[in-house]
């Protein structure tokens, strides 16, 4: 018998000619103006009300019932004929429905739908008609991902993760923001401001949004502004009191200690934080000392790494809080704060950290406010007192 011939393989379809269109990743600002982008420019707007079809499930139709109903909704309306022979888009966005490694994705019903929908777009779409899908996550091993590869196109929007990509994709994005809104930062500032406003765009933008109301005729933002109308996310809720504080600002610490335990912060919860950041810099202190990091660059530090074998073993275990795979800019950040002071004062203030904590859950009839206030003071105070 003659070898079987193999099937060639889909041809990539040539831009402007596709009908199906994937946009997906965690910088959801960018995917969705993406997603708005594309549905525009297929279904104009004077001819959105009869040429598109949107889907947008609430958040919490997340069962394998609900998502399964979803589906079998976009792909009926996929298989409908456009409104009087014109062109129809059918628009199915923030579903997070296709990664098969979690839920919803993962439960069999929904994979059997999953499917479906891809049989059906390799089959192809009635004449006329387009789909664009917006989601956060896909897995790229799945004939989901490939079939719009393949067959249409994929626009992927994800948060930066590499040092070079912070410097070389998201700060040219916030800058541009900035500019939009007609604002001036400083490098310094626009630093305060990621240190607070994280690496998310959307988040990004509310708060410039903020600020430009805020600001009103005055344009410059001052880094006094950053920390009045910022909220600090990029670490959770009590991320400002550790950075004030491994900075090595009395005053400020205490006035950013206050207005915590004022809003309803827990004391402990404060201190807890605290006592992860102070661990990570007593790594990172260790790490400079023994020459396997070095610190470069003034509002942006730059790290650069050469670890021997024996870091290698002591530095591996970590896993997550091995420092080489954190953030690159806020590691840059913790790594010229480590470089301000000896691992030996670190390591104590640490361990003062562990004390208070003791005191706090004790039983001693000090409030613990009052003993986070103590040990602020006490620690930090070392560096204002006469030598």
């Amino acid at each position: 018998m003659p070898p079987k011939k193999k099937s060639a393989p889909d041809a990539p379809v040539a831009q402007g000619d596709a009908r199906i269109f994937l946009v997906y990743g965690s910088d959801d600002l960018s995917a969705t103006r993406k997603a708005d982008e594309l549905v525009a420019r297929l279904c104009p707007p004077e001819e959105q009300a009869f040429g598109l079809e949107t889907f947008s499930p609430e958040s919490d139709q997340d069962s394998a019932d609900a998502v399964c109903t979803v589906l079998r909704n976009v792909m009926e309306a996929l298989l409908t004929a456009p409104f009087l022979g014109g062109n129809k888009t059918v628009f199915l966005r923030q579903a997070p429905y296709f990664d098969p490694l979690s839920e919803p994705g993962r439960f069999a019903s929904v994979k059997a739908e999953v499917e479906r929908l891809v049989n059906l777009l390799k089959k192809g779409l009635p004449a006329g008609v387009s789909f664009v899908l917006l989601t956060r996550k896909v897995n790229k091993a799945t004939t989901f991902f490939k079939t719009f590869q393949s067959r249409g196109e994929v626009h992927a929007f994800d948060e930066p993760e590499k040092d070079s990509e912070v410097k070389a994709d998201y700060i040219p994005l916030v800058k541009k923001l900035v500019a939009e809104r007609q604002l001036t930062m400083e490098d310094g500032v626009l630093g305060a401001f990621l240190d607070r406003a994280g690496y998310n765009l959307r988040q990004a933008a509310n708060e410039l949004d903020k600020l430009d109301l805020y600001l009103g005729d005055r344009r410059a933002v001052t880094r006094e502004d950053i920390e009045l109308m910022v909220a600090p996310v990029r670490a959770g809720k009590f991320w400002e009191f550790a950075e004030t504080f491994c900075s090595g600002q009395l005053d400020k610490t205490l006035q950013t200690m206050h207005r915590l335990l004022a809003q309803g912060e827990e004391p402990l919860a404060l201190l807890i934080m605290l006592q992860n950041r102070l661990r990570d810099i007593v790594v990172m202190a260790d790490c400079l000392k023994r020459g396997w990091l070095q610190v470069s660059g003034g509002d942006w530090p730059r790290l650069t790494w050469s670890v021997p074998p024996e870091g290698e073993e002591l530095l591996s275990p970590l896993g997550k809080r091995d420092p080489r795979k954190g953030n690159p800019y806020a590691m840059g950040k913790m790594a010229a704060q480590a470089k301000r002071l000896p691992p030996s004062r670190w390591f104590r203030w640490l361990n003062a950290a562990v004390d208070a904590q003791a005191a706090m859950t004790g039983g001693d009839n000090v409030p613990p406010a009052t003993t986070l206030e103590v040990f602020t003071t006490r620690t930090l105070g070392e560096l204002t007192a006469p030598k």
